[in-house]
């Protein structure tokens, strides 16, 4: 057990291949202002951003934990990808701050994410948030990598959702990240009226780079009223899908998706058996 002295949102952790670290950002649990009309969670401006560090090679125990505490009140959603180095934790992650104007129905206060590199230092103990070359020039959310490379090094390339600044989760476009280059490397937008769900990556046969595959995800067109499933090239990203299927009922975006394989699929078949 971890005594937390607020309740916050907590809604995404990491790993990396020598640490596992937990994330306290400035959003409290207000179910009291929930009552009132207002949002379920409130941006808390004292609140400053803080890693709990565990070290995978020891006991995961309460005094094991490390806290390590941003000098500003932020709040991070989903992360991207981490690794670490040398006693440094590097994290590729949207980072949002506090906007009195937040038109968010369900974090109060809480503005848009950009894309950002925080560096957490181990034995120094301090927290560093470095602008992304690109990042500030859009919203995002929903970030991915391959899912085999999760907390492994040496991964090259991420994916987000371009998201609008008009409401939770509108998303209108994708996002290519370049992790060794620090930068955005490529843009797809949407045509006009359409929304899509969360990227996955689905990797091609014998996949050996980190952006060899695909940027699978369902679509909704706002004008025809239908939903599609598209895939888009991870390695040009060129804005027109390799292949987009039409969807004959209507499929809600949803929150999350993943991506397994036929074989991967069967055998949950038969454990539900």
């Amino acid at each position: 057990d971890i005594d937390m002295p607020v309740a916050g949102f907590h809604h995404d952790m990491f790993i990396t291949e020598n640490y596992m670290v937990m994330i306290d950002g400035a959003m409290s649990f207000t179910p009291q202002e929930a009552i009132k009309g207002k949002q379920l969670w409130m941006f808390d401006q004292a609140r400053k951003l803080r890693f709990g560090i565990f070290d995978r090679s020891k006991e995961l125990t309460k005094a094991n934990l490390q806290w390590i505490e941003a000098d500003v009140a932020a709040e991070i959603v989903h992360t991207c990808y981490a690794y670490d180095h040398d006693g440094q934790i590097i994290l590729w992650t949207p980072v949002s701050y506090y906007d009195a104007d937040s038109k968010g129905t369900i974090l109060g206060g809480l503005g848009t994410g950009h894309m950002r590199r925080v560096v957490i230092d181990v034995q120094g103990k301090s927290v560093k948030i470095q602008e992304v070359e690109g990042g500030q020039k859009f919203c995002t959310e929903f970030p991915r990598i391959r899912d085999d490379r999760v907390g492994c090094n040496g991964v090259r390339y991420g994916f987000s959702g371009l998201q609008t600044t008009e409401g939770d989760f509108d998303f209108r476009g994708l996002l290519k990240w370049d992790f060794q280059s620090c930068k955005l490397d490529k843009v797809i937008h949407y045509p006009e009226g359409v929304v899509g769900g969360e990227p996955v990556f689905i990797p091609k046969s014998n996949c050996q780079e980190d952006d060899d595959g695909y940027i699978g995800l369902l679509l909704w067109n706002e004008k025809t009223q239908e939903s599609t499933f598209a895939a888009y090239d991870a390695k040009s990203f060129d804005a027109t899908p390799v292949v987009e299927f039409l969807v004959h009922r209507r499929v809600p975006l949803g929150f999350h998706a993943a991506w397994i394989t036929e074989q991967q699929f069967q055998q949950q078949l038969k454990r539900a058996w």
